[in-house]
């Protein structure tokens, strides 16, 4: 009888246990919600709050090092970058990097996404030199990718193409510090149409990029 009411201990911990884990997960899940549905409606500030709660719960159910942790850091540093807070996602980028080398791949796509957002950090700061040089990263780690992965080509190749189109944008944006107008009108325009083959619903680069472009035209 004593061993039947330890077997029924037992079990009701491993329930409550088990309970316990998948509220939290389902809570994680809904504020992750919450902060997409925020994004969309541009209120950046408080899909911030609502990424900063979905990241205390990953840190408690997965730890810091992980890759769900991960994509809520990324999702953060999207938001700083909205919020025009550069120096604070280029921080967050150079973390996400760093847990995805040590969890994934070297060349994996993933890995190549967060060094994207690490070269815009970079360029929006003015950080020239150093974004060129993580664009560069990004498309010789994109051919590797794409090598490797015949099944994902189609929508590797478009996230390698936009990742090119930026790598023109910030080099069109070094040449104009250097005076050097025609060449940045034409990696401008390189990037361009890359943007116009490659952009979904979002054209706010293209559009940004086509203004960027009228101004030296004028």
């Amino acid at each position: 009888l004593d061993m039947f009411f330890c077997k029924l201990l037992l079990l009701l911990i491993l329930t409550l246990t088990s309970t316990f884990l998948n509220s939290q997960s389902l809570e994680l899940k809904n504020e992750f919600k919450v902060t997409k549905r925020l994004f969309k409606e541009k209120k950046f500030h408080d899909a911030l709050i609502s990424n900063d709660k979905a990241l205390k719960l990953s840190n408690i159910e997965f730890g810091e090092k992980h890759l769900t942790t991960a994509t809520l850091l990324e999702n953060k540093g999207r938001l700083l970058l909205e919020l025009d807070e550069f120096y604070k996602a280029e921080l967050i980028f150079r973390n996400v990097h760093e847990i995805r080398e040590e969890l994934i791949n070297k060349n994996h796509p993933d890995i190549a996404e967060a060094l994207n957002y690490l070269a815009l950090s970079l360029r929006f700061q003015n950080k020239l030199d150093d974004a060129i040089l993580v664009h560069n990263k990004v498309l010789n780690m994109m051919a590797s990718v794409i090598a490797n992965n015949p099944g994902q080509i189609s929508e590797l190749t478009r996230s390698s193409a936009l990742y090119r189109a930026r790598a023109y944008e910030t080099k069109g944006i070094q040449l104009i510090k250097q005076n050097k107008l025609e060449e940045a009108k034409g990696n401008f325009r390189i990037a361009i149409k890359i943007f116009e083959r490659t952009l979904g619903k979002d054209k706010r680069e293209l559009v940004f990029l086509k203004d960027k472009l009228n101004n030296l035209n004028e």
